[in-house]
């Protein structure tokens, strides 16, 4: 009958829209994610280049600097000690008591620190000199070559990632033909892409007040001068060059071991909260693996089954390792209890391809996390007086870093340090949590926020 035939029709389409989606990962596989991750790798080297070398001429001109600053504090001694003997000459030869040997020697040895301090104060104007001509070369070749070697870098950049655009449109405008308006605006978009007014854009965002220091200029010996002064500016304006490209530190994660008992316990089951949300994502993927494998097996012409086969180990050693690890979190919680341990969670074997819930692989463990869902030490916020907070009592409360304008359908306006809850974190890697903040629910950023 007609419903039969209009039902193979149906089949057969849908095996060509899923091949046609298969052809498209593969290209767009090969085509883009592998030049870009190559892309990746080759401007982390060519930024940790630039840094070594904008490392290297602060150091060798800082030493320059400190060399001037040496030469003038030798300077100043061999001053200091020849006005010393000159004084001692003139007072033995007021004494009469002094014998001709006496101020022979006293004035040898005025002689010689005078010309002692003769050399210094030529060696002084000669490392002045080098000094200054180091720090031209400084801002004049050496810093400027750098920084445009850093602007080219970042051009290219720009330009690959405008080219690897293209090819992400071609990729799509060749397997789907119907959607050549949606490629027209994508091709629009990528055409204004402006290299060279993305590098502008980021030395204007960057411009300081920062202006070259003067030479350093060559200064007299006075007696009862001040050291304070006279002392040279050796690093002058590098915080504001290399603090530009500079990074904070991030601080290291602490092992939860090292926490107190009770800060132990808190981070342990704000860890089991994250594992067991991963797991219920994975434990929904490999559901519905299972299904597309079984219709596969069934039908071989649906699609490859073994591809499908690859997904399921992938998914049964993630489920694995995290309940691996929820289990040793939860045995720090049963010791920190005194508590008997939880017994060992199932494993699923990796050729597995038998449908196992997550509800069965745990089903012999202790949901120790319910024991303590009203305790003291709490990790989620209940609120009330939403329709929300009457379906799930507990999640987290997260709070913004930055002001976020929310200008399409679905994202929130939030200014910084606004506190919102949070309705579903961004567990799949999109880039965007779920909030609500009073009675308005929205996506905002994930980097633009952080958990209380």
């Amino acid at each position: 009958g007609t419903a039969i035939l209009a039902f193979n029709n149906l089949i057969n389409e849908t095996e060509n829209i899923a091949s046609e989606h298969e052809f498209m990962t593969d290209q767009l596989t090969e085509r883009v994610l592998k030049p870009l991750n190559g892309l990746l790798i080759e401007l982390k080297n060519n930024r940790r280049l630039h840094m070594n070398d904008l490392g290297t001429i602060k150091s060798q001109l800082e030493s320059y600097y400190k060399a001037a600053e040496t030469s003038k504090k030798n300077y100043e001694r061999a001053c200091r000690e020849a006005e010393v003997a000159t004084k001692s000459v003139h007072s033995a030869e007021m004494d009469v008591k002094s014998t001709k040997a006496q101020l022979d020697k006293m004035r040898n040895s005025a002689a010689s620190k005078a010309k002692t301090a003769e050399d210094c104060k030529s060696e002084y104007k000669e490392k002045l000199h080098q000094a200054n001509e180091r720090k031209a070369m400084h801002y004049g070749s050496y810093l400027p070559d750098i920084l445009k070697d850093m602007q080219r870098c970042d051009i290219n950049r720009t330009n690959e990632i405008g080219k690897y655009l293209l090819e992400y449109i071609e990729v799509h405008r060749g397997i789907l033909p119907s959607l050549d308006t949606v490629h027209d605006k994508l091709m629009t978009i990528q055409q204004s892409i402006d290299s060279d007014m993305d590098a502008q854009m980021v030395v204007t965002e960057n411009r300081t007040d920062f202006a070259i220091p003067d030479d350093l200029e060559f200064e007299e010996y006075r007696e009862n001068s001040s050291r304070e002064a006279n002392k040279l500016s050796i690093v002058a304006g590098f915080s504001v060059v290399t603090g530009l490209f500079s990074k904070k530190k991030k601080e290291d994660d602490k092992d939860i071991e090292a926490y107190p008992t009770e800060k132990k316990k808190k981070k342990a089951l704000h860890k089991i909260a994250e594992l067991e949300a991963a797991l219920e994502q994975l434990d929904r993927n490999r559901n519905g693996a299972l299904k597309v494998y079984k219709a596969y097996s069934e039908n071989p012409n649906y699609g490859d089954v073994n591809k499908v086969k690859q997904e399921l180990i992938y998914l049964a050693r993630e489920i694995n390792q995290k309940n691996a690890e929820r289990y040793s979190l939860l045995v720090i919680i049963a010791e920190i209890d005194k508590t008997p341990a939880p017994d060992i969670p199932k494993t699923i074997p990796e050729d597995s391809v038998e449908w196992d819930s997550r509800s069965e692989i745990l089903e012999s463990e202790t949901t120790i996390t319910e024991n303590f869902s009203m305790s003291g030490e709490q990790l989620a916020v209940r609120k009330d007086n939403t329709d929300f907070a009457k379906s799930t009592p507990d999640y987290r409360i997260c709070r913004a870093l930055y002001d976020f304008d929310g200008t399409s359908s679905g994202e929130l306006t939030v200014s910084e340090g606004t506190q919102m809850y949070v309705l579903e974190e961004d567990t799949g890697g999109t880039g965007w949590t779920k909030v609500q903040i009073n009675e308005d629910i929205g996506y905002v950023p994930t980097t633009y926020i952080e958990y209380v």
